[in-house]
């Protein structure tokens, strides 16, 4: 048996070599070495702490992804891509402006080998800033007839914007729409936040602090009423207002559906009579109800007044006039009757310097005669307006 296994050397010699090329045959069939691309695969920035102190971000649209060719054994390299590639990159020296970033693959197999495509990245930092905005709203829709929208409270109305410099500094505002259609009475709605520039165009790239607003809307009714004018309720006896006209006659008034259906006037703070006497146009402010608003505060009052004058008269009895049907006694011989009638008329100055005793015509009817003798009413005609007339006495008695 030993001579055996001494004499076939050469046998031994051609099963080893039989059995390791069996061994390359299958490993090359079975695990053969391959060549996958991996497009996008993620750069991890590894100084990324010292690039955030420096308040320093890559400008908008920076593509941090590269392609990486692998080679190796198919086992090796699926348990690569399996575990997950990533990219390390360090940036040197990093300051605003461009940077070059220097990338290798982090955690290389042995017996793998790689390329990045590109081996390096030259890219830009800005400054990353921080700025408050304000929310605006914009509408859309509309509100059925007679109802406006009051104003639209904002929780909050306005937040932080982040991000780099250029586009940081292209955000005017924050928008935000509200669909306004139907409402009647007050509402509240979630929207959302969105950064634009001056041209209403979404600006990208940027953060914003908080991604919604809560709107709430006040719905008012309007309606149009007269305006009147309120006179002070202590009235002047000596001035006259021969007319006036108010402008705006008309104004436009908000408020809640049931104090507005409720009104049909607004009336103007109270005015003197001597103050429009004074001053025939002056600014007088309006009323307003508690809950009631204008666009208008106050009103211009165009006047016409008269200064107001007593003027008296002694009219002689024998001037009394007897009008009706049937028999008096003679007024000239009763003694009940004062032989002098007071007359007192009050009249605008421009009638008082031309009103004359001939102007007023004093007379008694027949029916108060017949109806009770002891208490005749005299009465008066006049060919002159007059506020006011005051006869004394004003009553005769003519039974006696």
């Amino acid at each position: 048996m030993k001579n055996f296994l001494k004499s076939n050397t050469q046998m031994k010699v051609f099963s080893i070599l039989f059995a390791f090329f069996m061994w390359i045959y299958v490993m090359a069939e079975v695990d053969p070495i391959i060549i996958r691309d991996i497009d996008n695969v993620p750069i991890n920035i590894t100084n990324q702490k010292d690039v955030d102190l420096l308040e320093l971000v890559p400008e908008y649209g920076t593509d941090l992804n590269v392609r990486v060719s692998l080679r190796g054994r198919r086992s090796l390299l699926n348990a690569s891509i399996n575990e997950g590639l990533l990219v390390n990159g360090i940036i040197g020296n990093p300051a605003e402006g461009t940077a070059k970033l220097d990338l290798d693959l982090a955690n290389a197999k042995e017996n793998l080998e790689y390329t990045l495509f590109p081996a390096s990245l030259n890219i830009k930092l800005e400054k990353n800033l921080v700025v408050r905005k304000n929310i605006n709203i914009t509408r859309t829709g509309e509100l059925p007839k007679d109802f406006v929208i009051n104003e639209i409270q904002l929780n909050p109305s306005s937040t932080y914007v982040e991000g780099p410099r250029s586009l940081v500094n292209s955000v005017t505002g924050l928008s935000a729409t509200l669909d306004i259609s139907g409402h009647q009475s007050d509402f509240s709605k979630k929207l959302a936040i969105i950064p634009v520039n001056k041209s209403n165009e979404e600006v990208k790239g940027v953060k914003v602090n908080q991604s919604s607003v809560f709107a709430h809307a006040i719905v008012l009714k309007e309606k149009v009423v007269p305006v009147k004018l309120k006179l002070n309720d202590e009235e002047n006896s000596e001035i006259k207002l021969s007319g006036y006209t108010i402008t705006p006659s008309e104004i436009k008034i908000f408020g809640k559906t049931s104090v507005i259906d409720a009104l049909s006037e607004i009336e103007t703070e109270p005015v003197n009579l001597d103050q429009l006497l004074e001053n025939p146009e002056i600014s007088v402010k309006l009323l307003m109800p508690e809950g009631v608003s204008s666009d208008t505060s106050e009103i211009k009052i165009k006047s016409t007044t008269q200064k107001l004058q007593t003027k008296e008269f002694n009219i002689s009895k024998d001037r009394i006039e007897i009008r009706g049907t049937g028999q008096m006694p003679d007024i000239s011989e009763n003694i009940n009757v004062p032989d002098f009638i007071s007359v007192k008329v009050l009249v605008t100055s421009d009638i008082y310097n031309t009103i004359t005793e001939e102007d007023i015509t004093l007379f008694i009817e027949m029916q108060d005669y017949q109806k009770d003798p002891a208490k005749v009413r005299i009465q008066l005609d006049t060919q002159k307006s007059a506020e006011n007339i005051d006869i004394t006495p004003l009553e005769i008695d003519l039974q006696g």
